[in-house]
């Protein structure tokens, strides 16, 4: 009975998978390639203006740039869909036999098509600016990256989706708020670069984290093991405190529709 249950979640996440792929790129000419294109379209904007306007100078800034913008995008993405994926699906929410939960796990895997596809496009790049893959770190670095985006994002996800049901408001809200948190994380301005008394924002940020386990492949070979254990103790609180959010509300969302 368990392992039949499981399967028919995972039929069900897939099927909701292929229809949020078809729904996010039907009617465009390009399609997917629009996952690439706005990031890197973003970074040419952004290096215009810290590299060229305020004349911000880091190593390879183009590749640092790239690179957050990419792991950026995904993070916004999972939330900001997230934040209206029950309102989006009032007839699924109607099913008392359906697990409300796999709209936002369905979310999170179909962004992750776009997570995974991005990575060899960032080897090719780092190559190009004569950044040498370290094959040692990649597979570790990237295992760590994604389960701390899983449960860090999910657990916003299941907050915001939930509060978002009671309060309208909050997606107009929450947009402005990703936008002030983007800037408070390592994407345009390497963290050694903040003033000292500014650095704590980057500090308690586990987007920050997050971030720099992500150039730890792509930026600056490495391992840091002893930034993941503290990442993963603050996204899997994270997880669970909107796990139980989700949960608390749960009782009242088709009445609240």
């Amino acid at each position: 009975m368990v392992f039949r249950a499981l399967e028919l979640k995972r039929d069900q996440i897939l099927v909701l998978i292929a229809k949020n792929f078809k729904l996010k790129y039907n009617s465009t000419a390009l399609g997917f390639i629009w996952s690439l294109l706005v990031p890197v379209c973003s970074s040419i904007i952004y290096y215009i203006v810290f590299s060229v306007f305020l004349r911000f100078r880091s190593p390879n800034y183009q590749l640092y740039l790239l690179s957050g913008s990419f792991l950026w995008q995904f993070f916004a993405n999972v939330v900001m869909m997230n934040g209206h994926v029950l309102l989006s699906n009032t007839a699924l929410l109607k099913k008392t036999s359906f697990d409300h939960r796999l709209l936002i796990w369905a979310t999170f895997f179909s962004e992750s098509v776009h997570f995974f596809l991005t990575i060899p496009i960032l080897l090719v790049i780092m190559i190009c600016f004569g950044v040498k893959p370290d094959v040692v770190t990649i597979l570790p670095n990237l295992v760590i990256c994604y389960l701390l985006l899983m449960y860090f994002s999910l657990g916003i996800s299941y907050a915001y989706a939930a509060a978002n049901i009671y309060f309208r408001d909050l997606e107009r809200i929450m947009g402005i708020l990703m936008q002030l948190w983007m800037f408070l994380t390592p994407i345009f301005i390497p963290a050694d670069a903040i003033p000292k008394k500014y650095a704590w924002i980057y500090v308690v940020n586990p987007m920050g984290g997050i971030v720099t386990v992500w150039r730890d492949i792509f930026y600056h070979p490495g391992i840091h093991p002893a930034l993941w254990w503290k990442l993963a103790v603050v996204s899997v609180a994270v997880f669970l405190a909107g796990r139980w959010l989700f949960h608390r509300l749960h009782g009242r969302f088709t009445e609240m529709m």
